[in-house]
């Protein structure tokens, strides 16, 4: 009998220990190999398997704003005029729901507060993060860092130089454009493309290239092959954000999984402070805030993987889950899942699978809360997002303007268009 009891007691020891490890994470505290259960709900299995065999540690932050409210004065006085005015059509764009015809001219988001019984609930919130990366954030001028790692550490670090440009409705048919351009490593220096969307996914774009070796300018689709490998980092064009095709949006089809508690990683649990410059423009990189994203292979005492942010928190939040996958048989993705932030619309997982299914990379993306001086221009980006193959173990992070030599400025009022032209294109990339 004696003995019976002290197995009991044994057993509920147990089990009060394991419920113990389960319970919920706490702000302050620190999640490792030793006590990652707590984390086991809370975000997808590839961020456990790394936190458990010791490639990264997770401490626990608060946010001090509201993330639902973060938002451009653009946004909040447009919030109720979008709430249910547009729609997503079959081909995944943006249709107005009075006329039916693809919408232009958008202010604030499109889908401020998506609705959860729409079938195209995942588009809406992939259309949502579009908005936030080009149309909220005006013109922009940034230089954005790379970062090719290996378990050794650094491989090879690229700096790009970008510009985007958002176009009147009234004068083109197109919306916007991005010009990219790599000015390190010397042997890639001048790379660059020049892309001109217009916003409902069925109409043609264009794409220009330009590489030294060349000495020319080559004239491509807008449509990329979004799952092809490009200059030997982790990701791939699609990877850009947590969906499906990205240039070719016509081609992905979405299934909403659910919404969930998960720890959702930041770079700052408080607002950033960016400033305005002489030109006017809102500073909010690294030049501008000393803000910078801290890498696993230059932080004193990690001991995690080299390709780590080692600065990031993670903030207990609600997300919506859904599964992407594309028509397009030589994809080289099978069904993935993307994760995105509840009221903020910030992506934060991407769980990538080889088309059999097997788990082949993992993604996040970090928040960047930031605020204009006088609080009325708020907005969330991702930066210093972090993809490891896992097949090759290898990782890349991309930091972005959050490194020294980085900057980022937004709201820019006199973009030069001839920019976005091939011949602007063929001199900015010399």
């Amino acid at each position: 009998m004696k003995i019976m009891v002290t197995s009991l007691l044994v057993c509920v020891w147990i089990f009060l220990l394991s419920d113990a490890i389960r319970a919920d994470v706490v702000p302050g505290e620190t999640i490792d190999k030793n006590n990652y259960q707590k984390i086991q709900e809370l975000v997808p299995d590839f961020i456990v398997t790394w936190v458990k065999n010791g490639d990264m540690k997770m401490k626990i932050g608060k946010l001090s704003f509201d993330q639902h409210t973060f938002w451009p004065q653009e946004v909040l006085e447009n919030w109720q005029a979008n709430m249910g005015r547009y729609k997503i059509d079959d081909n995944n764009g943006i249709i107005d729901g009075k006329t039916g015809k693809p919408a232009r001219g958008i202010k604030g988001l499109p889908f401020p507060e998506p609705d959860m019984k729409d079938p195209k609930l995942p588009m809406m919130l992939l259309w949502n993060r579009d908005f936030n990366e080009f149309f909220l954030r005006g013109d922009t001028h940034h230089m954005d860092y790379w970062l090719s790692c290996t378990r050794a550490g650094l491989e090879k670090s690229m700096v790009c130089e970008a510009l985007t440009h958002i176009f009147d409705p009234a004068q083109t048919r197109y919306d916007f454009a991005e010009l990219d351009v790599f000015r390190q490593p010397f042997s890639m220096a001048g790379i660059g493309t020049l892309a001109i969307f217009p916003l409902y996914p069925l109409e043609n774009g264009e794409r220009f290239t330009y590489a030294p070796a060349l000495g020319k300018i080559r004239r491509m689709s807008h449509r990329l092959s979004g799952s092809d490998a490009m200059f030997g980092v982790d990701a791939v064009p699609d990877d850009a954000w947590a969906g499906g095709p990205k240039t070719a949006k016509e081609e992905g089809i979405y299934r909403f999984i659910g919404e969930r508690d998960a720890l959702v990683p930041y770079l700052s649990e408080t607002p950033i402070k960016a400033r305005w410059n002489e030109k006017k423009e809102l500073g909010a990189g690294n030049a501008e805030t000393g803000f910078e994203a801290k890498m696993g292979f230059e932080t004193p005492g990690w001991t995690g993987a080299p390709w780590h942010v080692t600065n990031v928190v993670w903030v207990k939040s609600r997300v919506y889950v859904f599964e992407s996958r594309s028509k397009d048989k030589n994809y080289a993705y099978g069904p993935c899942e993307g994760w995105i932030e509840k009221g903020s619309f910030s992506q934060c997982y991407k769980r990538i699978v080889d088309p059999n299914g097997k788990l082949w990379k993992g993604w996040y993306w970090p928040a960047v809360p930031f605020e204009s001086p006088d609080g009325t221009y708020r907005l969330i980006i991702n930066q210093a997002e972090v993809v490891v193959d896992m097949r090759r173990d290898h990782g890349t992070c991309y930091p972005g303007p959050y490194r020294k030599g980085g900057f980022a400025r937004f709201l820019i009022k006199n973009q030069n268009e001839t920019l976005f032209t091939r011949g602007g294109f063929a001199k900015f990339s010399k």
